[in-house]
């Protein structure tokens, strides 16, 4: 009877003993079940890169909210103004390089704008005129008399015997009136025409001599009828 008490009060002071001596170990040799660490069981700073599986994170993974500004955007908020300010200096410096460049064109075209030249060849469709005079006297019979005119703008190709007319107080709907001509048209009006008549048949000349003009210029040819012969007037060509 004796013997059963004292196992009895001794038992629970064994028990604790027990547990106190082997507790930790049966705890580390426990292993933990799936899904059963969270947070709460995490020290803060417990894990580190090193523990972490290259790939394993994705962005849907990470709280944007909880991440601190890196020093590079925090650079990037204070450079904003300077990026800015810089981009107008560019933009300043484009537009004054761009200013010099025309300053420099302007230079080289003498100061003048380049519609202040005249182009290489008359462009299609625009007008140029002149004026003209001939004469000479029939004192010998059949005397020739003429003259040369150089356009202006040269046109971009020569003109046939049927682009040509010279006009003795006539209009055609090529050559509708003083200062006018049909585009691919040379127009030769005479305001004035004393005893003269177009030689060959053709006054409007290249300048071999046939009808037609030069993409340079033409020439006017008569026969002088008498005394005092000559020819006046203006002529208009317009390119094709």
């Amino acid at each position: 009877m004796k013997l059963v008490k004292y196992m009895r009060s001794h038992f629970v002071a064994y028990l604790a003993l027990f547990f106190a001596l082997g507790g930790t170990s049966i705890a580390a040799s426990t292993a933990l079940g799936p899904n059963t660490v969270g947070t709460k069981q995490l020290k803060k700073n417990a894990v580190i890169g090193s523990k972490v599986k290259n790939n394993s994170l994705t962005g849907a993974d990470i709280l944007e909210s909880s991440l601190a500004k890196v020093p590079s955007a925090a650079k990037a908020d204070s450079a904003t103004s300077a990026t800015s300010a810089t981009t107008a200096t560019n933009a300043t410096n484009a537009t004054n390089a761009t200013s010099a460049t025309n300053a420099t064109n302007a230079s080289n075209l003498g100061g003048h704008a380049a519609s202040f030249y005249s182009p290489a060849v008359l462009q299609s469709g625009t007008s140029e005129s002149g004026t003209y005079m001939v004469g000479g006297n029939n004192t010998a019979g059949g005397q020739l008399i003429g003259q040369g005119f150089a356009f202006p703008t040269p046109l971009a190709a020569a003109l046939d015997s049927s682009h040509v007319a010279w006009l003795n107080g006539t209009t055609t709907t090529n050559c509708p009136g003083v200062g006018h001509a049909a585009a691919g048209f040379l127009c030769v009006y005479a305001t004035v025409a004393a005893t003269v008549t177009p030689d060959n048949a053709h006054a409007v000349n290249t300048h071999a001599g046939f009808g037609g003009a030069d993409p340079y210029g033409f020439m006017l040819a008569f026969d002088a009828g008498g005394v005092n012969s000559f020819s006046y007037g203006s002529w208009t060509v317009t390119a094709p």
